[in-house]
């Protein structure tokens, strides 16, 4: 089998990469950096055949997104882009080669007024980050066989990522404060578990949307205090905060999460809890010391 993951040298990209190595499937990676990856734009739709052509996939997991949510919400034209007619881009392209398309789709296409939220429930992204993905996977799941897997808050131990618990780390290294929102809840998923997973849907042939994140429902704030538990840090740097007082430029859905009784059904269980996932990070941490 031939994967291409698109997006391979971000955070899930390449939890995937890793992924697909163990089970020996054949990886094409791509990266709008280069740097040894096939270069693909999902804003320049010219860039996307050619790499087709190359790998000629059996299996595509759609990674890449534009995922700053206040920059998307200053800029809607580019999230559209980039997380809506990028996709759709390559969905034809899968059409045209027989692929088997996974698109990662997020919990912000809810309000979070009355989370947690089933793969049933009717969504109103609120934010253009989330209007955009919304767009996005409605277009990829236009395409027969294609599998949408909604997740939210991924982290891992990844020194080139941006995700919550890297800048807990990186803020509690250099001493600096963090403030945390205390109202913002949703599911954090570990990466690793989050690509197995979908490696695994794909493999059984589903299709269509499947939440895909770890069990616990927490808010931001809760799941500062567990990583810390964890790493043996001294959570006074942390301070819980509103999400209003933050003064962020998109608006962001409260009372999210994600149901995963259909993943577990799916594959006869669910995703490690946080405090099992924050302790594989701690002990990566070790080796760093």
């Amino acid at each position: 089998m031939r994967a291409l993951i698109i997006g391979a040298s971000g955070q899930v990209g390449g939890a995937l990469s890793s992924a697909c190595v163990r089970r020996r499937i054949e990886v094409y990676g791509t990266s709008r950096r280069g740097q040894g990856y096939l270069f693909l734009d999902l804003a320049e739709p010219a860039t996307i055949a050619p790499v087709f052509e190359k790998a000629r996939p059996d299996l595509v997991l759609l990674a890449s997104a534009m995922t700053a949510v206040d920059e998307c919400e200053r800029n809607p034209e580019r999230a559209a882009l980039v997380n809506a007619a990028g996709p759709a881009a390559v969905a034809e392209e899968c059409r045209k080669y027989g692929s088997k398309l996974v698109y990662f789709s997020t919990e912000y296409v809810f309000d979070g007024a009355a989370g947690p939220y089933g793969e049933e429930d009717p969504v109103n992204p609120l934010s253009a980050y989330g209007r955009s993905k919304l767009e996005g996977e409605r277009a990829c799941l236009a395409l027969p066989g294609a599998l949408a897997a909604r997740t939210t808050v991924v982290y891992s131990h990844d020194q080139d990522s941006m995700n919550f618990v890297m800048q807990l780390i990186n803020n509690h290294r250099a001493g600096l404060p963090m403030r945390v929102p205390s109202d913002q809840y949703s599911n954090p998923t570990y990466a690793p578990e989050l690509a197995a997973a979908v490696l695994d849907l794909a493999a059984k042939g589903e299709s269509g949307v499947y939440n895909v994140v770890g069990p616990d429902w927490l808010n931001r704030y809760e799941f500062a205090l567990q990583a810390c538990a964890a790493f043996g840090f001294d959570p006074a740097f942390v301070s819980p905060v509103e999400t209003a007082a933050l003064g962020q430029a998109a608006p962001r859905p409260l009372r999210a999460g994600l149901k995963t009784d259909k993943l577990a059904a799916a594959l006869d269980r669910r995703l490690p809890p946080a405090a099992e996932s924050l302790r594989k990070i701690a002990g990566i941490m070790k080796q760093y010391e």
